[in-house]
């Protein structure tokens, strides 16, 4: 075969590849809380699938031209496996994408793979496998037919294709330069959507010919967060007096933990404890992930700060006046704690740190766990106070023993989370969940008994909750797991506190809403001895005031905010782009924000910076 019609070959290969693509990446846009109704909107749509598509395909198909020069035995299998992994890379992105409403990044893979988003089972690998090796013998056929045929209309299709793209690429960049000037909403906000997708922005060319709105600019880009700036905390040294017979302090934190499992049957003895002391009923993580969530419990602030605070390596005021307590500090996590960094951020001066636990499995790495902090508390110095951070895994992983009895039937076997859609039953899927976080319960039973046989129970005040929720398509928007929106089964979690100073009351503050920002200056406030103003080190408010709770907090994930209401969601991503949502995550039509809300907001991730 000539260079000129292996060149033919390989054009008509990519340009149908390019089809392919478009028509997968299309599924993205099935996954908007709404479908613009707008005309502007629907072309933006139409014209960026079909530009940046074609445009991806494009480059690919130039960085492979090298290939051409190979024999056919050689060049063809690695064609086929090189847009084999295209194209299966794009389909999985779209049903991560469907999932948690983020793309596949290398910082999401970072996660993935230290078991933070999700942990796939063998069984998805083995469908991800079985599919690029179907992929790569489509792949391989489809050269083989291609280099067997004759284009005698090629060149006249492929000019109309590269026009076809030109203009498409145009219509894209020139839509999105007049929306990113306006601040308009239905373009800018689903730009998203796409990966690898960076459409074009002229403000300065369009605010020299006027034709630009500062106010909604100036609105927008007062939402955005700088990640990286340099930090003012705490306002000022912390004021104290003297602790005189300091308590115990225990975080029992369960990753993942929905707070409608939180009840006499799911978790009897985490139930049952708690009636002994305060139960918050509407209490929101401040995050929809593991690293904005516990940021938020120890330092007392929205995730919006986690960037600066790990650019600084700033440990929370809460674990310093521990430590200048002389608080023995007891960190076991069954997960390590390099991703996220709380090595570098929550527990930076915290020596010796024990650094994830032994395991196959995440309930083995929870047992471990718990053995190993019965092993240290009996060790402990008994003339010192002691601060335990137990962090549980196994209802992230829907995890447990194979000897652990469960409870709720039907029950899947096993999570193959390729299989799941917005059709899918939840119910074995939730069940599943269920019986680990009863697995969970199962160990706390054993810490507890510790505490009672050393004596050191009615000395020790223990806070019970979750770093988040886990969402199991509650909404019928086809989202399970975490990290992928604001609604409360991401967000709502179990609280209560038991111990000392704590009086037994079912804290139900109806629409007014607790967070875990409210934590650390209760703590500082009640048990720590600090007498500042909690505004000068964190923003939540006192948990045993006589009516805690606001009307909004924040909350937050790895690239964006949420203010959250009882009933509203303001969704703040990159760039300062909103979304104004019920509490379904669907659009409220015709309403707007409550931007006197927001610039309180605004105040709050901007006051340590």
């Amino acid at each position: 075969m000539s260079f000129k019609s292996r060149l033919q070959t390989h054009s008509w290969f990519i340009a149908i590849n390019a089809l392919v693509l478009m028509a997968i990446a299309s599924r993205y846009f099935a996954f908007l809380p709404s479908f613009p109704t707008e005309p502007l909107g629907i072309t933006f749509i139409v014209v960026s699938i079909f530009s940046q598509m074609a445009l991806l395909a494009a480059i690919v198909g130039l960085v492979t031209l090298p290939l051409l020069l190979l024999p056919t035995k050689l060049r063809q299998p690695l064609l086929a496996l090189i847009a084999s992994v295209g194209v299966i890379t794009l389909f999985i992105d779209t049903i991560v994408f469907a999932q948690y409403r983020f793309h596949i990044n290398a910082m999401v893979l970072d996660l993935i793979l230290a078991g933070q988003i999700v942990s796939f089972p063998l069984i998805t690998w083995l469908m991800v496998i079985g599919g690029v090796i179907a992929c790569l013998a489509a792949q391989w056929g489809l050269l083989t037919g291609l280099s067997r045929t004759r284009f005698s209309q090629q060149r006249k299709v492929g000019k109309k294709f590269a026009l076809l793209t030109f203009l498409t690429l145009l219509a894209t960049h020139g839509i999105h330069i007049w929306a990113a000037a306006y601040a308009y909403q239905p373009v800018t906000t689903v730009k998203r959507y796409l990966p690898l997708f960076y459409p074009a922005t002229a403000n300065s060319m369009m605010r020299k010919n006027g034709w630009i709105d500062e106010q909604a600019l100036a609105r927008q880009k007062a939402m955005d967060v700088d990640r990286e700036a340099d930090l003012n905390y705490p306002l000022s040294p912390l004021n104290t007096t003297e602790v005189e017979q300091p308590v115990n302090i225990m975080f029992l934190v369960v990753d993942s933990w929905r707070a409608d499992t939180f009840n006499a049957d799911n978790t009897p003895n985490l139930w049952a404890l708690a009636q002994d002391g305060r139960t918050y009923s509407h209490h929101l993580a401040t995050g929809n992930a593991t690293r904005t969530g516990i940021f938020g419990l120890f330092y007392g602030m929205p995730g919006t700060y986690w960037h600066s605070f790990l650019a600084n390596q700033q440990s929370p005021m809460l674990m310093d006046r521990l430590q200048a307590l002389d608080y023995q500090l007891g960190v076991f996590t069954a997960t390590q704690l390099e991703k996220p960094e709380f090595n570098q951020t929550v527990f930076a001066k915290v020596s010796d740190l024990r650094n994830g636990s032994e395991g196959d499995s995440p309930a083995e790495l929870d047992a471990d766990l718990t053995q190993d902090w019965i092993r240290w508390h009996q060790q402990r110095d008994p003339n010192r106070p002691t601060f335990s951070f137990l962090f549980y895994d196994a209802p992230h992983g829907y995890d447990f023993p194979a000897d652990f009895t469960p409870k709720y039937q039907p029950m899947l076997d096993e999570i193959n989370y390729l299989k799941l859609d917005n059709e899918t039953d939840p119910t074995p899927f939730f069940n599943r969940y269920k019986t680990s976080v009863r697995y969970v319960d199962s160990l706390v039973a054993k810490v507890v008994e510790e505490l009672k046989q050393s004596g050191e129970f009615d000395n020790t005040l223990l806070v019970l909750t979750g770093d988040h929720g886990q969402e199991m398509n509650d909404n019928q928007l086809n989202f399970w797991g975490h990290n992928s929106n604001f609604t409360d089964p991401q967000i709502h979690v179990p609280f209560a506190m038991i111990g000392p100073g704590i009086n037994a009351k079912q804290v139900d503050t109806g629409k007014r809403l607790t967070s875990h920002q409210d934590v650390a200056p209760t703590l500082m406030k009640h048990y720590l001895g600090v007498t500042s103003d909690p505004a000068s080190y964190a923003i939540g408010h006192d948990l045993l005031a006589p009516n805690p709770g606001q009307d909004w907090v924040l909350s937050s994930n790895y690239s964006g905010y949420a203010l959250v209401t009882d009933d509203t969601i303001l969704e703040v991503g990159a760039g300062g782009q909103y979304q104004y949502m019920d509490n379904t995550n669907r659009p409220i039509e015709n309403a707007s924000p409550d931007f006197a809300q927001m610039e309180k907001a605004l105040e709050q991730i901007s006051r340590f910076r």
